[in-house]
């Protein structure tokens, strides 16, 4: 029994030698002939407080208004990624199909069946063109589009090497308008590579939000913002199979006579499952 033991403590010591030296060629891209099966789920809590004299809270009670508001919300959504052959130059078709885009109210966020059409490559991420949609009006079917352009830009992350335990930062920028406010938000993620056990490598992300606020006449503002979360990175697919993220944020603004408090959380989770499009 003792000899098995140390043979097993001599295996997994090698085992874990060997795993801290594998160095790990990271960079997120699609490749051509493929098909990966993406499902989304995004929640969200947010509760805003409105502070100032009784005669302000009398006004907004009398009007509707429900202090605090409460407000939560779950969308769902299913897409079909789909690439087609690649040319001479490396340049293949793109389709994203939308199976299912709901709300947990069971409102269609996205309607099913939309297709959204592009090129893409393999030295960078996809360029989106255009939009077929039925039952969708051009302002809607613009917004949707901009929207799904805007989420692969955010998958633009820089090609790294990275050994286990190293770790690498991305900072990417977001507006949010809160009344007559218009946040500028700049996010700054840390991926940190925890462990590569086979065709997978596994991180730990770190988020941090620090915030710009356009406005006049504001005696103070508080604001503060974080977020965790895992990912899991298929490395012979060059993808993330899996990411989930948690995120709270706090915004505290104060005047004269009025304040605002809102707290907010919300929770990511994506997962990919990929497959060779013969």
């Amino acid at each position: 029994m003792k000899k098995i033991f140390a043979l097993f403590f001599v295996l997994a010591t090698t085992l874990n030698y060997g795993q801290s030296k594998q160095t790990l060629d990271f960079k997120i891209q699609f490749s051509p002939q493929t098909i990966y099966n993406q499902t989304t789920s995004n929640s969200s809590s947010n509760e805003l407080t409105y502070k100032g004299s009784e005669e302000l809270l009398n006004s907004l009670k009398s009007s509707g208004v429900k202090n605090p508001t409460i407000t939560n919300q779950t969308i769902n959504m299913e897409s079909i990624f789909k690439t087609g052959k690649a040319n001479a130059e490396g340049i293949f078709p793109v389709i994203i199909e939308y199976i299912k885009a709901l709300d947990d109210k069971g409102n269609t966020i996205i309607p099913n069946g939309t297709l959204i059409y592009g090129k893409g490559s393999t030295t960078g991420l996809p360029k989106l063109d255009s939009i077929v949609a039925k039952d969708m009006d051009d302002v809607s079917k613009n917004t949707v589009f901009e929207i799904v352009k805007s989420s692969f830009s955010q998958l633009a992350l820089p090609g790294k090497k990275l050994k286990v335990g190293e770790a690498f930062s991305e900072e990417s920028s977001i507006q949010i308008p809160i009344g007559a406010l218009n946040i500028d938000m700049l996010v700054t993620t840390i991926y940190k590579l925890t462990s590569i056990v086979g065709k997978n490598a596994y991180f730990d992300i770190n988020q941090v939000y620090t915030a710009n606020v356009t406005s006049d006449n504001l005696n103070n503002i508080i604001f503060s913002g974080m977020g965790t979360g895992k990912m899991t990175y298929d490395i012979p697919n060059y993808f993330a199979s899996q990411m989930a993220v948690d995120m709270k944020l706090v915004f505290d603004l104060k005047q004269d006579e009025f304040g605002i408090q809102l707290h907010s959380a919300t929770s990511i989770k994506q997962t990919a499952k990929i497959s060779k499009n013969k």
